[in-house]
């Protein structure tokens, strides 16, 4: 139970008990923190990890004609057109750094792309509204299959099960969600183009989040994040699969603030109270947010953003 499913390591590790806060239910965790690579990872996940993915969970949320409309307003702010609509979106919310990540890389219309756990597909969707052809999800705990008209296909299968080629592979806030870290590099690497690229966005230990609010984090997420990595942990397991890192880009906001404050007072983010509850607060908030605003940049100017996009390629 001491040893780090990274590294191997049993020396100097620490153990630190969790609250699951975001829907309130309280049950307590124990993560391990590895006094080697730094990684932090649940020691026990529940045997129903099912009943902490509920329908409300916001991956799952499919969207009608009006917030596609707005959603895809705010992609196309992240791209870099003119729109107001995408601005008070990202003001009001968060910077849609997903499609950001894809613009920067100048990809052809026709390149092959996937995502790992896609959810609903709502990034998918849009790529393919921005033009993209070929682009394909997976993932192995929607209901069925999705196959949207003009649009994607989500599969729902284990990535190991996935067979081809692809330019590009998408893991938005998915990779801590996964228990087989290593299996599922690996997977990445068979399926990864020779020049193709890897976006992988997660939130790491090694940042102020962690060091300041420890167990109340908000980005710890237990127990849905079974591993919050470190640099170094990420350095093993892409070396371990032959894969290299190209690339960090600190991506942290508001929310890490924000977030960790009501769990310090024992505020889940689905209740009343909670800052950001609803678009109202967030709005009448918005003077006293742009200080959080502004302490998630320096964050990210310091190199001690809680969020981190990671760019990723093969070694050889």
């Amino acid at each position: 139970m001491n040893l780090c499913k990274i590294c191997g390591n049993t020396s100097g590790n620490k153990s630190h008990t969790a609250r699951e806060m975001m829907f309130g239910l309280g049950h307590e965790f124990e993560y391990l923190e590895c006094g080697n690579c730094g990684c932090l990872q649940l020691l026990t996940p529940p045997e129903d990890m099912a009943r902490y993915y509920p329908k409300e969970y916001y991956s799952y949320q499919q969207h009608g004609w009006l917030m596609t409309a707005i959603r895809r307003r705010w992609s196309a702010y992240a791209r870099g057109e003119k729109s107001l609509v995408g601005w008070v979106v990202t003001e009001l919310y968060y910077p849609n750094n997903a499609m950001r990540g894809v613009h920067l890389l100048g990809l052809p219309k026709e390149a092959r792309i996937l995502e790992l756990g896609s959810g609903s597909g709502r990034l998918l969707q849009d790529l393919c509204y921005f033009g993209f052809t070929n682009v394909k999800g997976v993932d192995p705990f929607i209901e069925k299959d999705l196959v949207y008209e003009n649009g994607p296909t989500i599969y729902k299968k284990q990535l190991s099960e996935m067979e081809g080629e692809f330019d590009l592979i998408l893991l938005n806030h998915t990779f801590e969600h996964i228990d087989q870290p290593a299996d599922t590099l690996l997977n990445i690497a068979r399926l990864l183009a020779l020049e193709g690229k890897v976006i992988l966005r997660i939130p790491v230990a090694t940042s102020y989040g962690w060091k300041h609010y420890g167990v109340n984090w908000v980005n710890l997420d237990a127990p849905r994040h079974l591993f919050i990595y470190s640099f170094k942990s990420m350095e093993i397991l892409a070396k371990q699969a032959g894969l290299k890192i190209v690339n960090i880009v600190h991506e942290a906001e508001e929310f890490c603030i924000v977030g960790s404050e009501a769990y310090l007072k024992g505020i889940s983010l689905i209740d009343p109270s909670y800052a950001l509850a609803t678009s109202k607060k967030r709005l009448l908030s918005w003077r006293k947010r742009r200080v959080d605003k502004a302490r998630a940049e320096e964050m990210n100017r310091r190199s001690e953003g809680d969020l981190i996009c990671f760019l990723l390629s093969k070694a050889t």
